[in-house]
């Protein structure tokens, strides 16, 4: 049990670090906001279910009826109340991701331009192969209009071995 603590215990301080640096970074470069929303949805919901069982508890006081007209509603209030908070937050857990997202989408154009220029420097290198290429190939040409030139030279010494060869037998 100890070695489990030990292993989640580096996890919980580097948070509990970030949430000490995020309360005191009044640059607002952190939010908290994310971090404390488990902890913020657990005292809303606290509180509302105090707020409920006070309303209960003043209706008894009042009357008996009344205490039983409030009781009944109680549940139904709780739920709708409980379902407003989690669909308020869950609203702004959603405009947190979009804003992270819009946060990304600020620094395309910066990766753009590194890419055009890193584009910029292929295109020169491709336009040296080009080069190299275009000379290569004149070098090829050179060689194959030589071969052709050489082809029936090859061909009459050929022949002159195939007359000599025959004239010794």
């Amino acid at each position: 049990m100890n070695q489990t603590f030990h292993h989640s215990s580096p996890g919980f301080l580097k948070g509990l670090k970030n949430f000490g640096v995020g309360l005191i970074d009044f640059r607002f470069n952190q939010y908290l906001s994310m971090q404390l929303l488990p902890v913020f949805y657990a005292l809303l919901l606290m509180g509302l279910l105090a707020f409920f069982v006070g309303v209960s508890a003043l209706a008894f006081w009042y009357s008996h009826i009344a205490g039983l007209v409030v009781l009944s509603i109680t549940p139904f209030a709780m739920l709708i109340s409980f379902a407003v908070v989690r669909a308020t937050l869950e609203f702004l857990v959603m405009a947190y991701r979009i804003m992270e997202t819009l946060h990304r989408m600020d620094r395309i154009p910066e990766q753009v331009d590194n890419l055009n220029s890193k584009v910029d420097g292929i295109s020169d290198k491709v336009h040296g192969f080009e080069t190299q290429i275009s000379h290569i190939q004149r070098k090829v040409d050179d060689v194959t209009h030589t071969i052709g030139f050489l082809k029936p030279v090859s061909g009459l010494a050929g022949i002159s071995g195939r007359l000599f060869g025959k004239s010794r037998d």
